[in-house]
């Protein structure tokens, strides 16, 4: 049972791992090089969606942070990402 638990949690940290990926590449390719036809960009928006859309969902419910020109809550979500990692191996 204790091995099954490990290779979970591994599957989840390497999921996890490719999604802060995703949001690294989301968040610096713009600065350098036109997204709009890329592959990768694309690709690191559509990992990076799901993580996204229930924290923006809650932000414009309880209308927290949207005067705001910066996007708060694809910031939240990579903060969120990182602390899920950060306890897996407690966990």
């Amino acid at each position: 049972m204790t091995q099954v638990l490990y290779v979970l949690a591994a599957v989840i940290a390497i999921t996890l791992d490719v999604a802060s990926l995703a949001f690294l590449v989301r968040a610096v390719m713009p600065i350098f090089c036109d997204v709009e036809n890329s592959r990768v960009y694309l690709f690191a928006s559509l990992v990076t969606e799901p993580f996204i859309i229930p924290v923006r969902f809650l932000l414009v419910k309880f209308n927290l942070l949207q005067d705001t020109p910066m996007d708060w809550s694809f910031i939240i979500s990579y903060l969120i990402l990182s602390f899920v990692r950060m306890l897996l191996p407690i966990i």
